[in-house]
């Protein structure tokens, strides 16, 4: 969505964008990968927890976004994630929220970005959160979330997100065809893991 949108050329979208990742950073359960070799962040995982009696959810929807780009994502986004219902199909109160899942194109099919999302899971685990969930935007994304035991619950296709009878995100790139929100309840992620029952994760990264 953000290449659809043309977020790197929306200064204030950006500077909002970043804005909003280091809030979430607050809570200290982001996790970074980084290079062994030059110590540099190769990826990102930003997440932190969503509580229904705090009405985390419906905060994030109704700030006022700044700048173009980034009120057209998170404009749907944001249907997408009320369109979920997150708390009653996960049949919690609180969730782990998957808000980014990100790593620099040099270092993709490296196993990264499954041994953030695996370590995700471990890190909602150990904070006791029933659920972990979050949104999928590009279809090699959604692929790994569905491999890690992770189902669909809510999907808006590109194709079909018109504003003023204009498809707004007309070219999300070959293979992204939709947002998905996807999700699941913790124990279940434990039948995914290894046969110790223990989650596992690769961190090595030259």
């Amino acid at each position: 969505m953000c290449k659809a949108t043309f977020l790197l050329q929306d200064e204030k979208s950006v500077n909002v964008s970043l804005d909003f990742i280091r809030t979430w950073m607050k809570d200290t359960t982001s996790l970074v990968a980084l290079s062994l070799a030059s110590g540099r962040v190769v990826g990102v995982a930003v997440a932190r927890s969503n509580s229904d009696s705090d009405k985390t959810d419906t905060y994030n929807r109704v700030q006022n976004f700044e700048g173009d780009a980034l009120r057209k994502i998170m404009s749907l986004v944001n249907t997408l994630i009320k369109q979920a219902n997150a708390y009653k199909e996960l049949d919690c109160d609180v969730y782990f929220r998957v808000h980014v899942l990100c790593v620099h194109p040099s270092y993709q099919e490296r196993g990264i970005d499954i041994a953030l999302l695996k370590t995700c899971i471990q890190v909602a685990s150990t904070l006791a959160i029933p659920a972990i969930g979050g949104v999928f935007t590009s279809g090699s994304r959604q692929a790994l979330a569905l491999k890690l035991g992770f189902r669909l619950i809510s999907e808006i296709r590109y194709s079909r997100w018109v504003v003023d009878d204009e498809i707004v995100f007309d070219d999300p790139g070959k293979g992204n065809y939709s947002a998905a929100f996807m999700g699941m309840r913790i124990e279940e992620s434990l039948h995914q893991s290894d046969d110790d029952g223990s989650i596992k994760y690769r961190s090595l990264v030259n």
